[in-house]
């Protein structure tokens, strides 16, 4: 990690903490030594970077250094909050950590008045999820994001096990589960792949030859046409 990218992981670490933090819990997140934590504050410092602390007491960042002010309307607070708050529902580890993560930086932007009504919101959401291994959902997500192919053995509605190589490129959330739009080469067509049936899964390092965006425009026209169908039916 080169030292500018350093300095701006510990400007953020110390903008999402709400109280003092040590040197040592510092240089746990960056894995460096505790001098060399004490050599960056100081340079955070010498640009103008108001901490506040010192050596064995902990250090809080005191204004919102290189911040501008966000400007969202009471309704859009309600918004983003209840969408974070649905996010810590979420199967998904690095989602939630995210979703706390937006939550501070939001804080630390949004005008006093706005935080507070963030703060006051009384939207919540309540949703409940089958059962699905995190690591899965997590490995999904990342592949869907590099394009690239995976396996997975999948249970099926009769409850057989089928090992597929398919081509993920949209994951879709809904009440209780996530379900997995992909082009499946066993099948040479797409299917859909419920994430709490997919036994084993395993990421490969092969890009598919298409673009995600591409072949979620195609499989979205043949939902399209398969509602229609039904419906004129």
């Amino acid at each position: 990690m080169s030292r500018s990218i350093r300095l701006l992981t510990l400007l953020q670490l110390l903008r999402e903490q709400r109280y003092p933090i040590t040197a040592q819990h510092l240089s746990a997140h960056l894995d460096i030594s505790v001098r060399s934590v004490y050599r960056d504050i100081e340079s955070l410092r010498d640009q103008g970077v108001h901490i506040e602390g010192s050596a064995g007491l902990g250090f809080q960042l005191k204004e919102n250094f290189l911040l501008p002010p966000m400007s969202l309307d009471e309704t859009e607070v309600e918004a983003v909050f209840l969408a974070l708050h649905w996010l810590k529902s979420v199967p998904d580890p690095a989602l939630k950590n995210a979703s706390h993560s937006v939550l501070t930086k939001l804080n630390a932007v949004l005008p006093k008045n706005k935080q507070e009504l963030m703060n006051e919101t009384m939207l919540r959401s309540v949703s409940y999820w089958l059962e699905v291994d995190e690591k899965i959902v997590e490995q999904v997500r990342l592949a869907i994001r590099y394009q690239v192919k995976i396996e997975v053995n999948y249970l099926d509605e009769k409850h057989k096990i089928s090992t597929r190589v398919v081509w993920p490129f949209v994951l879709g959330y809904f009440n209780d589960k996530m379900l997995l739009a992909a082009w499946c080469e066993l099948r040479e067509d797409f299917r859909n792949f419920r994430l709490d049936r997919i036994q084993e899964m395993k990421v490969t390092d092969t890009i598919y030859p298409e673009f995600k965006r591409h072949l979620f425009h195609v499989w979205w026209q043949k939902e399209l046409q398969k509602q229609s169908m039904m419906k004129s039916s």
